[in-house]
């Protein structure tokens, strides 16, 4: 096989690896909006620590596979939020670190409301292992070098985020800056092979309390970038006596996901969610399944609020 026809498919192949699934999905966006909008950092009103564990299509080889950890907290008068995120992603051969600084500025709207303006600085590493790929024509490529590269983009996200005791509405831009990637194959430099793709993400739900033993909260979240149709996940869960959360969620094009949280305590809470793929798909593998542990820590003499829908 020529340089040409490998440089070829190596852009086929980050363009759909970094481009397709630049950033993990995770089912429980709406117990952890900071994942999904910068704005959110400090909205708990105290330190807060979110760990989320994502195994996807469970039994395939080389199927993904994330993790994200973040801590965030207002400032002690309450008009600013910090936050601090490293996030891991794993697919095929390729794996992604991030560590990421939050910033959000508060405003206060009316009698409850809060307004939030936030940004975040992310610096990406991609790690691409060549030698993990089996091509199908068995080719050996020659004097084509494989072993891993590694390459490092930085990227920037600006959110702004409205919320009350009830209700809560964001929108965040992310990659600002359309980061490029590019790698190096036999002494050839080939720059910009792949490019981090600028989308807008919109979330929002709402909170309605049938009596004190039973809260309604759907939820939606939509991902749109440029010449790729839309992502649209719409979630409805049910709070019981204040303690369990049991929803559920159906995403367009690839099908529904359960999901379970309990609130063990005021401070700590856990969380499961397990995907249904309505294809041939779901057939194929063992699921995908995500673990949520959530974890507040009384800072500032401040009070917990519970039971907190958001």
């Amino acid at each position: 096989m020529k340089v040409k026809d490998y440089i070829a498919g190596l852009l086929f192949l980050l363009s759909l690896q970094v481009v397709a699934q630049q950033d993990p999905q995770f089912n429980q966006y709406f117990f952890n909006p900071l994942g999904v909008n910068p704005a959110y950092a400090g909205s708990r009103g105290t330190l807060s620590a979110i760990a989320i564990h994502r195994s996807q299509w469970v039994g395939f080889d080389g199927a993904p596979s994330s993790e994200s950890f973040a801590i965030h907290s207002p400032s002690k008068s309450k008009k600013m939020g910090l936050g601090l995120q490293v996030m891991m992603d794993r697919i095929g051969p390729r794996n992604t670190t991030v560590v990421s600084g939050l910033y959000a500025y508060k405003i206060r709207v009316g009698r409850s409301g809060k307004l939030g303006l936030g940004i975040r600085a992310s610096l990406y590493n991609y790690a691409f292992d060549w030698d993990e790929i089996d091509y199908k024509d068995g080719s050996n490529f020659g004097s084509v070098e494989r072993g891993k590269e590694t390459f490092f983009t930085p990227s920037f996200d600006f959110g702004i985020y409205y919320s009350d005791k009830r209700n809560y509405i964001g929108l965040e831009l992310t990659h600002l800056n359309e980061g490029d990637i590019g790698f190096q194959a036999d002494n050839v430099n080939i720059e910009f092979a792949s490019r981090q793709q600028a989308q807008a993400i919109f979330i929002a739900g709402r909170a309605f309390i049938i009596n004190r033993y039973l809260t309604f909260k759907p939820s939606i979240l939509i991902k749109s970038t440029s010449n790729q149709p839309a992502f649209i996940d719409l979630n409805a869960s049910f709070l019981l006596r204040e303690k369990l959360w049991l929803g559920a969620s159906l995403r367009r094009g690839y099908g529904a996901v359960a999901v379970v949280e309990y609130n063990v305590t005021k401070l700590l809470r856990i969380g499961y969610s397990l995907d249904f793929a309505f294809t041939s798909l779901n057939r194929q593998n063992g699921g995908s399944h995500e673990i949520f542990i959530g974890y507040d820590l009384k800072l500032f003499k401040s009070g917990i609020i519970s039971p907190r829908y958001f």
